[in-house]
């Protein structure tokens, strides 16, 4: 067999592992989603002192513009989320892409602050469509044993969309000006928009994933049943989740102990790294004294780190929970949390660059590689027709961490610290011990996981039994 042979092979090869199946075109149009997404959000830090030289503006203005977008998303995920769990979820994404397109067009239209800051409000409102929808979409076409690799495939998009952020201005702005990267991304937008139009919608699982409403036990169930583990009685649900309110699936998000932590701890980590992504060039061009196009670089590398992290602890997790270790998820992802504070804390004290990108590449590593074990851990205890509402609500947390940080980082850094590199220096180190902290915290859903497994499990047969009769 000759080389185009071979080189045809392997071409076959590539398009079954990300369009071979209708689940594979899924994941991979959601992983392309996160890219996009994860690219605007980081488009703005990356310009930073691009945008503040174009706009003459402060730190404080700086971290109020790169909040505006994510904290009016917080109100938008609610509705989005009920819509989730009742219609259409591609059509969900397909509708908010066509809007996002527009919005984004408009931010590197802008010919003044104000613009731009309306823009970025605009934005965030139609960039919460993904938030409910994915962890849904994933959850009803993946067993629960595949979940963490699963979430982790998917993530990879926030990544490789960080990471397209910080080069996109070092690739456009050597030729063209920098709104050429929002409208490069415009662009993208509008065609991945027909993509989810056309993928169509997958069949909603009656139980807690592919297979299992069949009596196909997932890894986690069949642990938890030999085990003889009690489900919490506070979350099972015996209503069919289609006739809950907005209230009531609060309620029962809230009583799934197992989620309600990893709700509020992962809006921490959420918090640092938004802070780090709006100030990251700034902060590196000043306390390492380098260029902009030098920052943007070495924050890629951080990203290959961040991208190590999320492919392999959420393979790793998998693999611990088929070799009989079901808390295996929330034991790494609370490990993540531990371990990446201590590994940041030294590289802010040192003023070497080489010294400060192999740090950062570590606790990148461990703190983005508990993002999938941890949104698996969310999927296993909630039943599948809540997803929807449940992860809108955890939106609300994340958006609300997201967006206050770039704003409350710029207001301690201008007016409480001293202004300059130094205060953005010291408000990081202040954002430090609340990541360890919530590690911490982590550690007590080594308890309520499993429990709340087998409340899911035995809600899901309640909640089926009951439309039989």
């Amino acid at each position: 067999m000759g080389p185009e042979g071979g080189l045809g092979r392997r071409a076959r090869a590539i398009y079954e592992r990300f369009f071979g199946s209708h689940r594979q075109r899924l994941l991979t149009l959601m992983l392309l989603l996160f890219v996009l997404d994860f690219a605007d959000r980081t488009l703005v830090g990356a310009l930073g002192p691009t945008i503040k030289h174009t706009f003459s503006i402060d730190n404080f203005q700086f971290g109020l513009l790169s909040a505006a977008f994510v904290l009016v998303g917080a109100g938008a995920t609610i509705p989005i989320g009920m819509l989730t769990d009742r219609v259409s979820r591609t059509m969900v994404i397909a509708i908010g892409l066509v809007l996002w397109t527009i919005a984004v067009a408009l931010v590197g239209a802008s010919v003044s602050f104000a613009m731009l800051f309306v823009s970025r409000l605009f934005l965030g409102v139609v960039a919460a469509t993904s938030g409910p929808t994915v962890p849904s979409l994933v959850g009803d076409i993946t067993p629960a044993g595949e979940r963490a690799k699963a979430m982790g495939s998917v993530d990879v998009g926030q990544l490789i969309g960080t990471g397209l952020g910080f080069l996109l201005p070092v690739i456009i702005t050597a030729f063209v000006s920098w709104r050429f990267a929002f409208w490069l991304l415009a662009v993208w937008g509008a065609f991945l928009a027909l993509a989810f139009w056309r993928v169509g919608e997958p069949q909603r699982t009656k139980g807690t994933g592919p297979g299992e409403e069949k009596g196909q036990e997932s890894d986690v169930q069949k642990a938890v049943r030999e085990a003889g583990v009690k489900p919490n009685p506070l979350a099972i649900v015996t209503k069919p989740p289609e006739q809950m309110s907005m209230w009531e699936a609060t309620r029962y998000v809230v009583r799934v102990r197992t989620d309600l932590i990893v709700l509020v701890t992962r809006s921490f980590g959420d918090y640092f790294l938004a802070a780090i992504s709006a100030f990251a060039v700034v902060f590196a061009t000043q306390w390492y004294k380098i260029s902009q196009s030098e920052a943007n670089i070495a924050i890629l590398v951080l990203g290959i780190g961040a991208l190590l992290g999320v492919l392999l602890l959420g393979r790793f997790a998998d693999r611990m929970l088929v070799r009989g270790h079901p808390r295996s998820r929330v034991l790494l992802g609370a490990a993540g949390y531990l371990v990446a504070p201590i590994i940041f804390f030294p590289a802010f004290l040192t003023h070497s660059i080489f010294l400060a990108v192999v740090l950062f590449t570590l606790g990148a590593f461990c703190l983005a590689g508990s993002i999938p074990t941890l949104d698996a851990v969310r999927i296993d205890v909630v039943i599948p027709r809540l997803r929807g509402r449940a992860e809108s609500i955890r939106r609300v947390f994340r958006t609300v961490a997201e967006g206050s940080a770039p704003l409350a980082t710029g207001f301690l850094a201008q007016h409480l610290l001293g202004g300059g590199v130094e205060g953005l220096r010291a408000a990081f180190l202040i954002a430090l011990p609340s990541v360890f902290i919530a590690g911490v915290v982590l550690l007590i859903a080594l308890r309520t996981y499993e429990p709340d497994v087998a409340a899911a499990l035995e809600s899901s047969q309640k909640v089926a039994e009951g439309k039989q009769r």
